[in-house]
């Protein structure tokens, strides 16, 4: 058994009294009172119909909520402790809450998870957020069976998304990990993602959660180590994404403080296993691999995109030297300047998110000033894509995504060199 002394008394109790189980599905919290029923209640829907045989779990750690979220979770139907037997379920659905800290952190919220799946011996894992938009019975099984009945190790979400959502990923993290890693998992960065208790148990056993990597998006780490350690990957399609509402999630810079910082860090990690690998291949997907629809959904201000990418990379000019070589540098400064025709073409765009992975191999700079560095020239490649795909299809923008990746797959060799060569440590 893993080390488990950083559960709470209460919390084993509770863990005790519900003995094994075959599923768990973890919901990590934080003031969400208000939504978590909903949530829960297409979890026990989804288990019960679903998974009519197995012995469920559905276990919430709270992140210091001041709203009653816990209370709201057991108080469900009048139940505390244990949901009531459905009409077509075999077994009873067990419901656990605790808190595990006074401030949110999603890397701890998966530490107690996986502490807890060992404990209970559990054999197929979700985490789910409770935030989700009216959530239902199917979208939780189409999350589940594929480590419950395909034997996968990890499986990272899908979703049918606007024109306009998730180009950070698009633009970003999917090529960019696609490339590296080798393995065509669009969403590594979720909110919900299922996996088996053999991946659980080594991540557990990994000496990393004191990570800043780890406790933003634990994620994105651990299907990185899924796909690092050769566990079963795959990917299922869940239906809408749904959008954010303003202001209640990371701005940009955190954003890609989180995910591209997080991103940097698994390339250091694992860089064993990454400098050796050419080309990329798809992975178990259940549903179609995308769906983009029309609707552009959340509207974006273009010109003040490019007025915050001209103003950024003229007052980090220090900062942006000793991160990117003078030719990439000098390019970069000309499109800061350039007024009509203003297109941040993708040759130049991978070639300089390599540079920054590359600088910060070798700790140029600050490493997060480093990643901070990178906010502004994201926000001029995001500013030629609203150009570029003003008024193109989703089949056009989805074939653009796929020439992004093939561009990052053939520049990797130019990582590789960057990686490889000694640099001067600048203070």
């Amino acid at each position: 058994m893993a080390e488990d002394t950083f559960l709470g008394d209460d919390f084993l109790r509770q863990l005790m009294n519900v003995g094994e189980v075959d599923l768990l599905v973890g919901i990590p919290s934080y003031n969400n009172a208000e939504t978590i029923g909903a949530t829960v209640q297409a979890i026990e829907d989804s288990l019960r119909q679903a998974f009519i045989r197995d012995r469920v779990v559905i276990l919430n750690v709270d992140g210091g909520s001041t709203d009653n979220t816990c209370e709201a979770l057991l108080g469900m139907n009048g139940k505390r402790g244990t949901g009531a037997r459905g009409l077509t379920s075999l077994r009873t659905v067990h419901r656990v809450s605790s808190q595990y800290a006074n401030a949110p952190s999603q890397g701890s919220a998966l530490h107690s998870v996986l502490a807890a799946a060992d404990l209970l011996r559990a054999r197929y894992c979700a985490i789910v957020s409770p935030a989700m938009a009216n959530p239902s019975a199917e979208w939780m099984a189409n999350l589940l069976r594929p480590v419950h009945q395909e034997k996968c190790d990890f499986v990272a979400p899908l979703y049918r998304r606007s024109k306009y959502q998730g180009l950070l990923a698009r633009n970003l993290l999917y090529p960019m990990s696609r490339a590296v890693f080798g393995k065509k998992i669009r969403e590594l960065y979720a909110d919900e993602w299922a996996f088996s208790g053999a991946l659980a148990a080594q991540c557990l056993g990994r000496n990393v959660w004191q990570e800043e990597a780890v406790r933003a998006r634990p994620e994105a780490w651990m299907g990185v180590t899924a796909i690092c350690g050769d566990f079963k990957c795959g990917q299922s399609f869940l239906g809408p994404k749904a959008p954010i509402a303003a202001g209640a999630g990371p701005d940009i810079v955190e954003a890609i403080r989180q995910t591209v910082g997080g991103l940097f860090w698994c390339l250091e990690e694992q860089q064993d296993y990454w400098m050796g690998k050419t080309g990329s291949e798809s992975v178990a997907t259940f549903g179609p691999e995308h769906e983009l629809t029309a609707d552009e959904g959340q509207s974006l201000n273009a010109d003040k995109i490019l007025e915050m990418f001209q103003r950024g990379v003229n007052e980090l000019e220090p900062i942006l030297s000793p991160i990117l070589t003078a030719e990439t540098h000098a390019e970069i400064k000309a499109l800061a300047q350039q007024q009509e025709g203003f297109r941040f073409g993708v040759e130049l765009w991978v070639k300089t998110l390599y540079e920054f992975a590359a600088s910060y191999h070798h700790s140029v700079i600050n490493r997060d000033h480093l990643v901070q560095a990178l906010v502004p020239i994201y926000r001029g490649r995001l500013y030629s894509f609203l150009l570029e795909h003003a008024d193109s299809s989703p089949e056009e923008m989805e074939a653009d995504t796929e020439a992004l990746c093939g561009e990052f797959e053939r520049q990797k060799p130019y990582l590789v060199e960057r990686w490889k060569a000694k640099a001067e440590v600048k203070t």
